[in-house]
């Protein structure tokens, strides 16, 4: 499987393995608990009544949304790396293991998050602003975007992974930026196409057909979603296996 291009290797392993779709589930329902403990404050003081603990509450949950997404991506980075030793998928001892290591992931999780936040306040830059946050943001993205493999698969330390994730970034450049897009290709085109029904049951002027339409809708987009999480976070750890194995 290692010999295929990185976008089909990752297809391959999600049909061999389609139980792989537990940990973006994982993360969606962290991203509903925790965001919604966190709005909480917000929802029942209103914006104009938000004091220091209704802030406090905000960035608790920022954090706590950002490790939590962390562990289950370790998790299933693990998970897929058995798979491609041809070993099972062991979904309930890979979230275990990348509990265990929680530390380093949470260290990797703060910094991140603190420096998409810092980039987010370039925006106040007068006339610039925005298109700085973006440079900063796509920047770091690309830079760490193999750090995580690096943590969990070899046990690196923050420094030296993310060392190793900008030396490997030179030659899976090509690769992370297509491979992504073809990844997001058939989200787009399931986004379309709900929507061109979604009109054009609206068009029809049938209240029963546009609302058993938005719902079908509904569903191809949320399938969409989590199929194209789960082929992202394969195609993260088959790229960084092959850069690592191409620089031994």
């Amino acid at each position: 499987m290692a010999a295929a291009h990185p976008v089909r290797t990752s297809w391959a392993v999600l049909r061999r393995r389609g139980g792989l779709v537990v940990f973006p589930l994982l993360g969606a329902a962290q991203v509903l608990l925790i965001g919604s403990a966190a709005a909480a404050p917000v929802v029942l003081n209103g914006t104009d009544g938000a004091g220091p603990g209704t802030v406090a509450a905000l960035v608790a949950g920022y954090l706590a949304l950002g490790f939590g997404l962390t562990v289950s991506t370790a998790a299933m980075t693990l998970a897929v790396a058995d798979v491609l030793d041809g070993a099972p998928a062991r979904y309930g001892a890979n979230l275990g293991a990348s509990i265990a290591g929680w530390r380093r992931l949470l260290g990797w999780s703060l910094l991140s998050s603190t420096v998409l936040v810092a980039a987010r306040q370039l925006e106040r830059v007068p006339v610039v602003g925005e298109l700085l946050d973006d440079v900063v943001g796509v920047a770091w993205s690309l830079a760490t975007y193999l750090v995580l493999p690096g943590i969990v698969l070899d046990d690196l330390p923050i420094r030296e992974a993310a060392r190793r994730s900008g030396r490997l970034l030179r030659t899976t450049f090509r690769r992370q930026v297509f491979g992504s897009l073809w990844i997001a290709l058939p989200l787009g085109l399931a986004v379309l196409g709900g929507l061109v029904a979604v009109m054009l049951a609206i068009e029809s002027n049938r209240p029963g057909p546009a609302v058993v339409t938005a719902v079908l809708a509904g569903l191809v987009l949320a399938a969409a979603l989590l199929v194209g999480a789960t082929v992202s976070g394969i195609f993260r750890t088959v790229l960084y296996r092959e850069a690592v194995a191409e620089q031994a």
